[in-house]
């Protein structure tokens, strides 16, 4: 169970709510008002927590688990022990996602301004902000309803923050907008200027970097992950996009709505990801391409050059993924060959 030192707790709940909220189907279910009281893990669970199966490999956690019930898919009932309550549904890892999120509700603001927040004049702010204490606000600043501004952030002049964002401890932002229901970790930096220069014998010329960050309504942007504004076209992030910690986001980069980054992924200047993409850790994007609509590049790939729509793309330089498989199978039997020929030397 989650530690209630940290987490708000707002249990118990009944498994016929609950069965009812996320449309499972109740099974081997004597009692269907018996309350839940937890969710954890299947292998950590105790009597009264809510686990779930959706992955084949951990089928045994299933039958040594301790928890009163259970999201499952179908395909895994029957190997359900059978005094385990049983929650049928096709999403059982987004259900219990749901459930947890009822259990454990997120903090809400309590609305005010810490006395060694510094708020400029002209900053206006919606009903019910919080402030915490050594945040710095500029002049010019707006701020929606509900928003909540963490310990020594610092915004700067003219950035508008929508309603219900929260923006964690140490964050900075600068000449950005900022959509409503946000989440800006601590230590992003937002707003920054681009790396762009001229160079010639004469050495590096910085360009001026006159455009914004605009990022839409329902975006994470992870702790540490870095954001630079345009050089003249804005950098932009689009609607529920994801971003994980240590990102960095180059400037002109437009992202579209949806899109899954994970950590330490480096995105160049002026690139353009359309709506859905993912890229997973470790991904360093050149400059100047294109990567299409749902398309999915691996871990520690290199991408040097546009990703059709859907593809599925690995390695540095890129290749479709059964190419880089491939690549893969014949370094390793390269290597198994290297071994035996170095034993029959010796």
């Amino acid at each position: 169970m989650a530690d209630r030192r940290f987490f708000p707790y707002a249990g118990p709940f009944r498994l016929a709510e609950i069965a009812e909220m996320t449309g499972a189907e109740l099974r081997n279910c004597p009692d269907p008002s018996l309350e839940v009281t937890g969710v954890a893990a299947l292998d950590r669970a105790v009597s009264g927590d809510l686990g779930f199966l959706e992955n084949r490999r951990y089928l045994s956690a299933l039958g040594e688990t301790k928890a009163s019930a259970c999201f499952v898919a179908a395909a895994f009932v029957d190997r359900a022990p059978p005094e385990l309550t049983l929650l049928v549904t096709d999403r059982p890892r987004r259900n219990f996602a749901r459930i947890s999120r009822l259990f454990h509700p997120e903090d809400r603001p309590e609305p005010g301004i810490h006395q060694s927040a510094i708020v400029a004049d002209g900053v206006r702010l919606g009903e019910g902000c919080r402030v915490d204490a050594g945040a710095v606000i500029d002049a010019d600043v707006e701020i929606g309803d509900g928003a909540w501004i963490g310990p020594n952030v610092v915004i700067g002049k003219g950035v508008t923050i929508g309603a219900g964002t929260r923006v964690d401890a140490n964050a900075s932002l600068s000449h950005c907008d900022i959509g409503a229901r946000c989440l800006i970790y601590p230590g992003a930096r937002v707003g920054q200027p681009g790396f762009g220069f001229e160079v010639d014998a004469s050495g590096p010329l910085k360009m001026p970097q006159l455009g914004r960050v605009i990022i839409e309504d329902d975006v994470e942007v992870g702790a540490n992950t870095t954001v630079d504004r345009g050089a003249g076209p804005d950098t932009v992030i689009g609607r529920g996009t994801m971003i994980d910690n240590l990102v960095q986001i180059g400037h002109n980069v437009e992202i579209g709505k949806g899109c899954i980054i994970v950590a330490q992924v480096g995105i160049a200047g002026s690139t353009k990801l359309e709506d859905y993409v993912v890229l997973g850790g470790q991904v360093g994007v050149a400059g100047h391409i294109t990567i299409g609509t749902g398309a999915q590049v691996a871990a520690q790939s290199g991408v040097n050059k546009g990703v059709p729509a859907g593809a599925r793309m690995g390695g540095s330089p890129t290749v479709p993924m059964r190419e880089f498989r491939r690549q893969v199978a014949a370094v390793k039997a390269l290597g198994r060959r290297v071994d035996k020929s170095d034993q029959e030397d010796n």
